[in-house]
């Protein structure tokens, strides 16, 4: 096994271990072992508090070879504290001196990792297979993507759009017995937190390469929401749903999936709650995939918009159905005609026609399906 070569003492440190095979016939596979650390909590709770991403590490391995070729560690300076918490000094490792002096923003730390990937001719753009490796969902769908939606960074490139769950090709790979000395191949002798976390992933992935695991088959992240219909006779299953409440008044439905960016949402799966007025009233139900993502919504409770911060609860399928629940004859002949938004205009003249209200809209350049 290959051992990570010690990195400078710098906010960026840059390590290409081995020269890269570049102009071959067939799709190289690189897995980018990738770990995240925040000013708050760690482990399973990472990414609960809405704190930010503080360091940063991509280590790469080649398949074929089973070694790494490249190492790229950032500390990223958080935008809202100034100082870290003794806790979190001493369960992070991090060097709080190279923290607050790095003049690295995540933006920063993603553009200067996508240059690093060009320039080790590993980027995606260059014919090689190259994806993530995370030991959990937690880093990319509780931490990267909704800090990236907050700061509005660039759009992350497509490499951060899939994944594989390391926890999950481990216990594909092998039965309970065949656990009992993960223990011993994971003796690393390293304070940093991030850096260990990711050098424990590494002699694992090396260990089920040589036991000839594959892998294959990456977990995707939602990238948009997509609209669909919602029938009283449909079955939710109850585990899947949440209420997002204390949303702004003006919020739509890809507002709400912003918010809950990183987690898969049901096509259709947001429903604005109105008022007996028709207005709407703050509130939104949710419905996702999986129980699992359902979970992960509830730890962004008290999460924020803006200023104001969205409380989230359970709820259940009968509650997202009688808000979105309807008949769907004459929404499904909308659909089927590209409509996207349904809007209410109000204070017309008494005497406006159907042409009238169509020729405002072809003014401002919209294509009206009907009025």
């Amino acid at each position: 096994m290959t051992s990570s070569s010690p990195l400078l003492p710098s906010t960026t440190a840059v390590v290409p271990i081995a020269n890269v095979e570049t102009n071959t016939t067939t799709k190289k596979q690189y897995l980018c072992l990738f770990s995240v650390i925040t000013a708050g909590l760690l482990d399973d709770d990472l990414g609960s508090d809405e704190q930010e991403i503080t360091e940063m590490i991509n280590l790469i391995i080649d398949v074929d070879q089973k070694r790494m070729v490249a190492l790229h560690r950032q500390y990223i300076r958080p935008l809202h504290i100034d100082n870290l918490t003794d806790e979190s000094k001493e369960a992070s490792g991090v060097d709080e001196n190279l923290l607050f002096t790095s003049d690295i923003d995540i933006e920063d730390a993603l553009r200067k990792f996508d240059t690093f990937l060009r320039s080790q001719y590993l980027h995606p753009d260059f014919n090689v297979n190259f994806t993530f490796v995370c030991e959990n969902c937690l880093y990319l769908r509780q931490c990267l993507h909704p800090e990236s939606i907050k700061k509005g960074t660039m759009p992350l490139p497509s490499y951060y759009w899939s994944y594989f769950d390391l926890r999950h090709e481990f216990e594909h790979m092998y039965t309970t017995t065949e656990c009992h000395n993960i223990k011993e191949m994971l003796e690393i002798d390293e304070t940093d937190y991030c850096m260990r976390h990711v050098r424990n992933m590494e002699l694992i992935i090396y260990q089920m390469l040589n036991d000839g695991h594959r892998f294959e088959k990456p977990e995707y992240i939602m990238t948009n929401l997509q609209q669909g219909l919602c029938s009283l006779e449909d079955n939710i299953e109850e585990s899947t749903v949440v209420r997002a409440r204390g949303l702004p008044w003006q919020c739509t439905d890809q507002d709400v999936a912003k918010f809950f960016r990183g987690l898969d949402i049901e096509k259709g799966g947001v429903a604005l709650c109105l008022s007996s007025q028709g207005r709407r009233n703050g509130e939104a139900l949710v419905r996702f995939v999986t129980a699992e993502h359902r979970e992960l919504a509830l730890r962004r409770h008290k999460h924020h918009i803006g200023q104001r911060y969205i409380e989230v609860y359970k709820a259940s399928g009968r509650d997202f159905l009688n808000v979105a629940g309807g008949s769907n004859s004459e929404a499904q002949a909308f659909l089927q005609r590209d409509g996207q938004v349904i809007i209410r205009m109000r204070g017309l003249p008494f005497d406006a026609t159907a042409r009238d209200v169509v020729s405002t809209y072809i003014y401002h350049a919209c294509k009206a399906i009907c009025a």
